[in-house]
């Protein structure tokens, strides 16, 4: 999945040109629509960088079929009073969308990296393809510096929209998975994520010692691979010249921006869907999630 600041520019632009009402409920919670943004990533930093049940949740919410948490999504949404709940699904919206089409083109990235780091894990790898792609879409979209743009001041995890919009996942989970998930602990995740963040993107001078500490535990790129690189890597993660990649078996050329532009339109038909479901009891219709949030099709 791309990473957070990406996830950001994606739903800004996406507001920029959906239905004025849905743009108009985002703009007016600002804090629950970013954070749905990111979807079910805050998950993976509960008491990060301990393991648990709770950090398993976003891979299994992101290889299930996605109908199922959109329609729970809604439910939850339409107990609560106000529309800030609204606003958080109306960001869970740009998260799939552009986590579908972008997906396998990050993995793709993320294999071809083995030959600039050899000695980085695939995690390591997709991780440092994400902080690339962050630091050139800071760059072409908000114009300033990557590596000291202090991107996690985007994300409030002490807003009022938050309790809201922690019931409403936590509710969501536990109807589509069964795990009994707190919104103390979905609110407990916020807060960790910008913790991490805060940690990660504080300033290149804590490079050299995480990259130290790395060698010494012997697992490379373990936490410098989130934090952004100063200029572009020679790799291309974002692959602006176009190169050839595989797509299950099809080759395709498009560039990461390519594939950002095409997940615009899937977003907004979707807000405008998740509008309807909302005001006028609509069920969603399954014509909208044909792949789960990795690309993979849903089989029916």
């Amino acid at each position: 999945m791309p990473s957070y600041v990406t996830h950001h520019i994606f739903a800004a632009t996406v507001q920029r040109v959906t239905d004025d009402t849905c743009a108009h409920i985002a703009e007016a919670n600002p804090a629950a629509y970013r954070w749905g943004a990111q979807g079910p990533d805050p998950l993976n930093y509960y008491h990060a960088p301990f393991p648990g049940a709770v950090r398993r949740l976003p891979q299994r919410i992101c290889t299930e079929p996605p109908a199922a948490l959109f329609e729970a999504l809604c439910h939850a949404a339409t107990q609560e009073r106000g529309t800030a709940a609204l606003a958080y699904v109306l960001g869970f919206c740009t998260y799939y969308a552009l986590s579908r089409v972008t997906h396998a083109f990050i993995e793709e990235q993320a294999d071809r990296l083995v030959l600039f780091m050899p000695g980085y894990s695939a995690e390591a790898r997709r991780k440092m393809v994400e902080s690339d792609i962050d630091g050139i879409l800071i760059s072409s979209y908000i114009a300033a510096d990557p590596v000291s743009y202090e991107a996690f001041r985007l994300l409030d995890p002490n807003a009022a929209e938050c309790t809201v919009f922690s019931r409403v996942l936590a509710r969501a989970v536990r109807e589509t998975t069964g795990v009994r998930l707190s919104p103390a602990a979905v609110y407990r995740t916020l807060h960790d994520m910008r913790r991490v963040l805060h940690l990660t993107h504080s300033g290149s001078y804590l490079l050299g010692r995480v990259q130290r500490f790395e060698h010494l535990v012997g697992k490379s790129g373990l936490a410098s691979s989130l934090m952004r690189p100063a200029e572009p890597l020679a790799a291309d993660c974002a692959n602006q010249e176009h190169r050839t990649w595989l797509f299950h078996g099809e080759e395709r050329t498009d560039s990461f921006c390519d594939l950002f532009d095409a997940a615009v339109p899937l977003a907004v038909s979707l807000q405008r869907a998740v509008l309807s479901r909302y005001y006028q009891q609509k069920p969603l219709d399954p014509l909208f999630f044909p792949t789960d949030f990795t690309g993979e099709s849903v089989k029916k």
